[in-house]
């Protein structure tokens, strides 16, 4: 009953306890420049929606995806291709006010020893304040929101960049669902939003489906892991194509699919 009576008291928790910040412009910011020499100037807009007033904590990480792993988030400079300390920003932390908008302003400062390519980082905009705290057996849990903002910059004329299919492998999730697990690296200098499908065809060559866009981000040298849904495909062997379509190229791949 005593855990019952807590729950009750949580979801019948008045709004003007709990603060929420969001971010109203998106979570990746591109920029492109003809050279090294020119600077870049970028905003994040955030609101608090919440009911009183939370303090927002701004810093810079790296955003690194190896092969096959989960992506990490290591001190800026860790790679060739990070923006380093040259990526700055207005504010390390501040008050947002409920229902006050506020613009975290960022420079990237000119660096003439950049080859031309895609370089990033990531800005983390981070809300100092509990969304939730809830104590169980003993032990105190605090939830808080974290955005991770990309900041990606493209130096000269963007190329389709290469792609490569590191890893393919089938997993049944559930009883009725199973997922393709398709990892693509980008082996180019250049970064690219990519999309990725799946086309499954009978032994007579009839299409019976095309999956819907995966859609992530390859930057260069990393690796990005799609996972696409197999479903309404009957118990059987199929001949599928992988394609990748970076806007600029198309990667296809030829598999043999054992739906079990």
């Amino acid at each position: 009953m005593k855990w019952i009576a807590l729950l009750s008291m949580m979801l019948l928790m008045p709004r003007y306890l709990r603060a929420s910040v969001v971010v109203l412009n998106g979570l990746t910011h591109n920029h492109s420049i003809p050279t090294a020499s020119t600077k870049v100037q970028g905003t994040i807009k955030v609101k608090n929606d919440g009911g009183k007033d939370s303090r927002i904590l701004v810093y810079r990480q790296d955003l690194v995806s190896e092969c096959d792993q989960q992506a990490a988030y290591p001190e800026v400079g860790s790679h060739s291709r990070s923006l380093g300390l040259g990526l700055k920003t207005n504010i390390d932390e501040r008050v947002i006010a409920t229902s006050e908008e506020y613009d975290v302003r960022y420079t990237i400062e000119a660096d003439p020893n950049r080859q031309p390519g895609t370089y990033w980082e990531v800005i983390m905009v981070e809300v100092a304040d509990p969304v939730r705290e809830e104590s169980h057996r003993g032990i105190q849990i605090n939830s808080k929101v974290r955005y991770a903002i990309q900041v990606i910059v493209d130096i000269g004329p963007a190329e389709g960049p290469p792609l490569s299919y590191e890893k393919v492998t089938y997993e049944k999730v559930a009883a009725e669902q199973s997922v393709l697990k398709v990892v693509l690296k980008n082996n180019g200098a250049y970064g690219a939003r990519t999309n990725v499908i799946l086309e499954v065809y009978d032994s007579n060559g009839n299409k019976l489906k095309t999956t819907q866009p995966n859609t992530r981000m390859l930057y260069p040298g990393s690796c990005s892991t799609f996972e696409i849904p197999v479903t309404d495909v009957p118990k059987g062997k199929y001949d599928c194509v992988i394609i990748a379509d970076t806007k600029k190229d198309l990667f296809g791949s030829n598999i043999s699919l054992q739906v079990e």
